[in-house]
Parts: structure tokens; C-alpha cells; sequence
């Protein structure tokens, strides 16, 4: 997909911005002949020309041809909502599609952190951002709250072998790795096992912010570098107020009954809080096997987290995390509970 950043906007985003496009872009390709889109058809789509050639027809029948090499061919065919002409194949043609709204809401992100940048910043600046505006976790956050999150932030220098958070502890904080690498480690018996390696544009601290829970493992720098840190205030009123959603057991309803996709529902307690208090319809998925988990679920469905409140934010924040739609159940009488878990086991 080399040819994307020729086109508008493509041609003013960072490499991280770039990687994050190429993964939703859907290559097509036309055999001549086949009609792509016809004069006041309204799509979701935007449609960029790679190679070959259309001919595209305007309201007074006239026919342009219209090449990849094309000097003009740098913005969408037909770059409106409700299109202004029939295209049609003139021969073997390759284009990228990509949805209008998410390619709006990315644009938007850019543009919302590029306003942040003085000429004077350094690269690592724009790095930090671009990696978390990149992160599946942001698409549920209006872009108006953009500017307000960023500035909310402050930076913070460190050192090779200075402790962020220690396992154990309270959390009051958020942070993003700016410059420099980091290592995830947790207790075992009576040593330490490594997690994961941290580098720039790495977040981590959420989880004691969302769930009220001690810190679940401690996050050592093992390098000199700079990280950014955003207080449990801010982070709950901008983040995860953004991220986490609620639904009612009648819109639950309301939602399985008219919705195109399946509804799962999902219960992050443990095994033995399930089985003695098991939410009928509902999988049993503890929060600590979530992550792990979340890679095997379909993106296609949407899922409701039941069970315990704090447990079901951070579950479901999880997986919105994950780039999958989430929501937490507020959950009334059993017996409406009962009755909205049958309903979402049917869908």
C-alpha cells in the first residue's frame, strides 16, 4: 500500500497514522465494465483509484476518462457523501475503500494533536501522541475532548531502574510512555516474573483507576527516558467517562431485539461467584484471562458485561480497549436480568 500516502489526507500523516489506516483499508478489485457507484447513490465509503482507468459519467451524459496516473488523481473518486457521477470500470482496476466515518474521526484526532505541537517540538512529541491516538481505545472518545486530554497531561523525567508503580499499591495515576522503555513484572511466590517490555507510546496504569484496585504489577524503567502522566480525575472525566458506557436492562432489550449483530453477554467474576451466582445466557470470562482472551472474540458482536460494578467497568473498558463495542449492565430486579439475558442468548 505504498501509493496511499500520495493521495489527500493520506499525505500528511505520521507512519503510525499510516499503519493504522492500511488496517482498515479493503483492496477491491473491478473487472471492466463494472459499475462502482452510480450519480446520486449516497455511500459510507471513499474510494481511492491505485491502477487502471474508469470512466466517469456526469448528469449531462457526458464521459471523462479518468487513469491511476491521472495528474488530479489525488483525493477520493467522486469525494462526496452522495456522488455526482456514474463510475464504471474501463478496464481491470485496483482501488482502496475505506469507511468515511473513521477516516473523518481519524483526521479529526490528527488534526486535534497537530494543534497541540509549537515548532519547536521534537519528534518524540508528536510520537506519544500519534501512538495513543492509534490505539483502538480512542475511537470511543469524542474528538472535541481531544485538546482538553492532552493538555491535561504533565511530563514527568526518568531514570534507568526508577520503580513507576509498585504491585500492591494504590493507583491515583495514568501514564504513557514518551521516551525510553520500561518492564512489567508481578509477584511470583517469592520471585519476580517479567510481563512484558514498555516502550515509547506504551500506557499502562488504567487498570487501578477504573476497578479501585491495588496495582496489579509493578513497571521499572529500564532506560533514562521521560513519561506522561495524566491524575485519576482527569483520566476518569475525560478517558473513561469517554470509554465506558452504560445500558439499561429495557434498552438491552431494545437492543437485542432490533440489532443486526449478535449480543454476548459477558461475566468477569470468578469461576466459583459464577457458578453461585450465574447470570443465565452469559459466558464466564474473569477479569484476569479478559486480555488474553479478547483476541479469540468476534469483532462483529457486541458484548455486555454483567456481574459486579467495578469489575464490569474495567472488563468492559478491556475490551473496548480492544477495539470491540462494550457496554456495562446496570442491573435491576433478577427477574429482569433473567429475562434480559434470555433475550440476548436468543439474538
Amino acid at each position: 500500500m505504498s501509493r496511499l500516502q500520495h493521495f489527500i489526507p493520506f499525505d500528511c500523516l505520521s507512519e503510525s497514522h499510516l499503519s493504522e489506516i492500511r488496517g482498515q483499508i479493503e483492496v477491491l478489485t473491478l473487472p471492466p465494465g463494472r459499475l462502482l457507484f452510480k450519480r446520486g447513490q449516497r455511500t459510507d465509503k471513499a474510494f481511492f483509484l491505485i491502477e487502471g482507468s474508469m470512466d466517469l459519467t456526469d448528469a449531462s451524459f457526458q464521459v471523462r476518462g479518468f487513469d491511476a496516473d491521472d495528474d488530479e488523481n489525488y483525493l477520493a473518486l467522486d469525494n462526496y457523501p452522495e456522488h455526482t457521477i456514474n463510475a464504471i470500470s474501463a478496464d481491470t482496476c485496483t482501488l482502496y475503500s475505506i469507511d468515511r466515518n473513521k477516516l473523518d474521526l481519524l483526521m479529526t484526532w490528527t488534526q486535534a494533536a497537530e494543534s497541540m505541537l509549537d515548532d519547536g517540538d521534537d519528534e518524540s512529541e508528536r510520537d506519544w501522541m500519534d501512538a495513543l491516538l492509534s490505539s483502538e481505545l480512542f475511537s470511543s472518545v469524542p474528538p472535541a475532548m481531544i485538546h482538553s486530554l492532552f493538555v491535561k497531561f504533565e511530563a514527568r523525567d526518568v531514570q534507568l531502574g526508577e520503580t513507576i508503580v509498585t504491585e500492591g499499591d494504590d493507583g491515583d495515576t495514568f501514564f504513557v510512555i514518551k521516551q525510553g522503555k520500561a518492564m512489567v513484572t508481578r509477584s511470583k511466590g517469592a520471585k519476580q516474573e517479567t510481563l512484558a517490555a514498555l516502550s515509547a507510546g506504551r500506557f499502562f496504569g488504567e487498570d487501578a483507576l477504573i476497578s479501585d484496585s491495588p496495582r496489579n504489577a509493578t513497571i521499572t524503567m529500564t532506560s533514562d527516558g521521560v513519561i506522561m502522566c495524566l491524575g485519576k480525575n482527569d483520566f476518569q472525566a475525560i478517558l473513561q467517562d469517554s470509554v465506558i458506557r452504560h445500558i439499561s436492562e429495557d434498552e438491552l432489550d431494545t437492543m437485542v431485539l432490533e440489532a443486526d449483530t449478535a449480543c454476548i453477554l459477558v461475566d468477569v467474576r470468578l469461576p466459583m461467584e459464577f457458578r453461585h451466582d450465574r447470570t443465565p445466557g452469559a459466558r464466564n470470562l474473569p477479569l484476569n484471562e479478559l486480555r488474553r482472551a479478547v483476541h479469540d472474540l468476534e469483532k462483529d458482536f457486541f458484548y455486555v458485561v454483567c456481574g459486579d460494578g467495578r469489575r464490569s467497568e474495567l472488563g468492559a473498558y478491556i475490551l473496548s480497549e480492544a477495539g470491540l463495542t462494550a457496554y456495562v449492565l446496570d442491573r435491576g430486579s433478577s427477574q429482569d436480568a433473567a429475562d434480559s439475558s434470555a433475550l440476548a442468548q436468543q439474538a
